[in-house]
C-alpha cells in the first residue's frame, strides 16, 4: 500500500527540523502553532513513526526523524522540479558570495548561460557558506558558487579557481600604500568580517592566524556593509583579490601573504535540468577565461591547495 505524502506536511516537518522549535517553525511558516502541531501529528500517523522528541529547549529529531530528513528534502526538491517542468519554467536560482565583482565568475557564467539559453532567467541570492549544501538538497537553490566544498552526499562540487586574499583599507589608511600586510599587523586593526555568512572562510583565516601565533578578533559585519564601512575608516577587512576589479574608489587593496581561497561550483548530484547543467558548464568556461585574463587574481586550482579562504 502506497502512502501519498502532502508537500505541506513535508514542509512543516522541515521547518520544525530546521528551527528545532515548534513556535519558531510556526512563525516561519506563518501558521498558528496548534495547526503546525496537527500537521506533524498527521505526518507521523501516515509514516507510523515519531519524528520529534519534545525537550525543554524545543524539539529534537528522533532516530526515525533523522532518517526521514534527507528524503523529505529530496522529495520537495523533486516536487518543485516537476512543477517547473509542467509550467515550462525557465528560472534557475543561484547562490553566490555577494557583492560580486564585475567581470567575475558569477557575471561571466551567467553571460555564457544567456548566450546558450537566452530564455533562462537567473535569480541570484546570497546563502551562508554552511547552508548552501542543505539549500541545494532542499531545492531552495539550483547551484552555488562557494568558498566551501560540497557538504552533503546529495551535492557535487568542482573546484574552479584559486584566488589570493587582500586586505581592504580606506584610501587614507597609513598602510594603504604598502606592498603587503602581515597577519600580525592585521590583528592590530578592527577587522570587519562576515563571520556568520562566511563561516567556512573565517574558520580557515582564523586557522592561518593561529598557525602564525596571531589572534584575530573580528567584528561581525554583513557582507554588503563591509566596503562602505571600510571606506569610512571604521576598520579593515580581508576580501578576495577580485575586489580590486570592483568600483571602490575609496578603497585600497594590499596583499596579505599566505592567505588564499578556492571557489567551487556546487549542484545536485542527481541534477538533470539542462539549464542548470549548462550553468555549471558556464562556470567551468568562465574560470578558464578568467585565469587567462587576470592571472594576478585567479589561478587554476592547485592539487596541493591548503590555503585559507577569503570572505
Amino acid at each position: 500500500m502506497t502512502t501519498d505524502l502532502e508537500p505541506r506536511l513535508l514542509r512543516a516537518f522541515l521547518a520544525v527540523a530546521g528551527e528545532g522549535h515548534f513556535g519558531r517553525a510556526a512563525q516561519r511558516l506563518r501558521l498558528a502553532q496548534p495547526a503546525l502541531s496537527r500537521q506533524i501529528q498527521q505526518l507521523e500517523r501516515q509514516l507510523g513513526v515519531q519524528l520529534f522528541r519534545r525537550t525543554p529547549a524545543g524539539a529534537e529529531l528522533t532516530e526515525a526523524g533523522r532518517a526521514v530528513l534527507p528524503e523529505a528534502r529530496r522529495a520537495l526538491a523533486q516536487n518543485e522540479r516537476v512543477v517547473r517542468a509542467a509550467r515550462g519554467s525557465r528560472t534557475i536560482t543561484v547562490a553566490a558570495p555577494l557583492p560580486s565583482p564585475p567581470g567575475g565568475l558569477l557575471a561571466e557564467a551567467i553571460r555564457r548561460l544567456r548566450e546558450r539559453r537566452p530564455e533562462v532567467r537567473v535569480v541570484v541570492m546570497d546563502v551562508d557558506d554552511d547552508k548552501q549544501s542543505a539549500a541545494l538538497a532542499a531545492g531552495t537553490i539550483d547551484a552555488a558558487l562557494s568558498w566551501g566544498g560540497a557538504g552533503s552526499p546529495a551535492v557535487r562540487g568542482e573546484a574552479l579557481v584559486d584566488e589570493p586574499s587582500v586586505v581592504a583599507l580606506a584610501a587614507g589608511h597609513p598602510a594603504a600604500r604598502g606592498d603587503r600586510i602581515s597577519l600580525g599587523e592585521l590583528a592590530a586593526e578592527p577587522l570587519l568580517f562576515p563571520v556568520r555568512e562566511r563561516r567556512h572562510c573565517w574558520a580557515k583565516l582564523d586557522a592561518a592566524a593561529e598557525a602564525a601565533l596571531v589572534e584575530l578578533s573580528p567584528v561581525p559585519t554583513a557582507p554588503a556593509a563591509v566596503p562602505d564601512l571600510v571606506a569610512d575608516g571604521l576598520g579593515v577587512s580581508v576580501v578576495p583579490a577580485s575586489f580590486r576589479l570592483g568600483r571602490y574608489p575609496d578603497l585600497r587593496f594590499v596583499p596579505v601573504p599566505g592567505v588564499c581561497g578556492r571557489m567551487s561550483v556546487l549542484w545536485r548530484r542527481d541534477e538533470a535540468e539542462p539549464a542548470i547543467l549548462d550553468f555549471v558548464a558556464g562556470c567551468r568556461a568562465a574560470a578558464a577565461v578568467l585565469v587567462g585574463r587576470h592571472p594576478e587574481v585567479w589561478q587554476p586550482p592547485r592539487p596541493s591547495f591548503a590555503g585559507t579562504a577569503a570572505a
